[in-house]
């Protein structure tokens, strides 16, 4: 008699306990994507990447002509003066592109800065949430393979996020 009730308090704790833990999953990427801050996030990037391209599209320009006439004066000019020029045009396209790197990696720290502290606040924000909501486990959707469509709480998070 002993051993029964043993094993019904058991099994009784073990589902009871099973219940309480209830894992859900949310969709980080479609948050970042789609919530207000990110949509203006991927703006400034945007807008950050065009001005960039017009600026180093026209200064890329501007050597493609010096190239030329360098080029065309290849004939008149005395070989060493043509060398000293050439050599001064390499320098300057070293420096285009060293700029244009700096500038590409400069964008890029934004970005990751950005997204960071974006991802910082919907970390705060499935916090409170599993608290209040008694949400023991919350996994990012790209590694679940299958669940319900309850468990999926990314719409809610939305919600939160975009207030």
């Amino acid at each position: 008699m002993k051993k029964v009730i043993f094993f019904l308090l058991i099994s009784l704790f073990l589902s009871s306990n099973a219940l309480s833990n209830q894992i859900s999953i949310v969709d980080i990427t479609f948050l970042l994507k789609n919530s207000n801050k990110g949509k203006t996030i991927q703006k400034e990037l945007d807008n950050l990447n065009s001005k960039n391209s017009k600026l180093f599209n026209e200064k890329k320009k501007k050597l493609e002509v010096k190239e030329k006439k360098i080029a065309s004066k290849k004939n008149i000019l005395s070989k060493e003066d043509f060398n000293n020029e050439v050599l001064n045009f390499r320098e300057e396209v070293t420096n285009y592109e060293k700029e244009r790197r700096k500038s590409a990696q400069k964008i890029s720290n934004i970005k990751v800065n950005k997204i960071a502290k974006l991802l910082a606040e919907i970390n705060e924000i499935l916090v409170d949430y599993s608290s209040k909501n008694s949400i023991s486990t919350i996994i990012d959707k790209k590694n679940v393979i299958i669940t319900k469509k309850e468990n999926d709480i990314t719409k809610e998070i939305l919600k939160i996020l975009n207030n």
